[in-house]
């Protein structure tokens, strides 16, 4: 093999390698999440997967329960309310009546939303980002 088809050979498989890391990072680190509509429509294809849903907390079905860890409370949008029960351990400082979340975990045949990951987002920087309910 002569050392100009070396080079080329080893120039491929590094531009192949970089191609790679470059498309497994964009697609893993794609934030994409659904409204309550969509996971509800997509039901029950989506009881097996872990998915992203956003929503607005309703302030009056808040519940923490220390001695079970959890959290409950109900996400709304535009098209609905879904119950949320999160055991994911810390809350964020910031969650509380109104302001949005993206809870990730499963969706349940129950129609329970069980979160393992909750991120509330600064009402000011997403304002638009989902829609209240009407």
């Amino acid at each position: 093999m002569t050392p100009k088809l070396k080079f080329i050979v080893a120039g491929v498989v590094l531009l192949a390698a970089v191609g790679y890391l470059i498309f497994n990072s964009v697609s893993t680190s794609a934030e994409y999440y659904l409204t309550v509509g969509e996971l509800r429509s997509k039901a029950p294809a989506v009881y097996s997967q872990n998915v992203r849903v956003a929503g607005i907390v309703d302030g009056a079905s808040i519940v923490k329960d220390v001695r079970a860890g959890t959290l409950s409370f109900n996400a709304e949008d535009a098209s609905g309310q879904l119950p949320v029960v999160y055991t994911g351990g810390v809350v964020p400082d910031i969650f509380g009546p109104g302001i949005q979340v993206v809870v990730e975990g499963k969706y349940a045949p129950d129609g329970v939303f069980h979160a393992s990951n909750l991120l509330a987002q600064c009402p000011s920087r997403y304002e638009n980002a989902v829609q209240p309910p009407s």
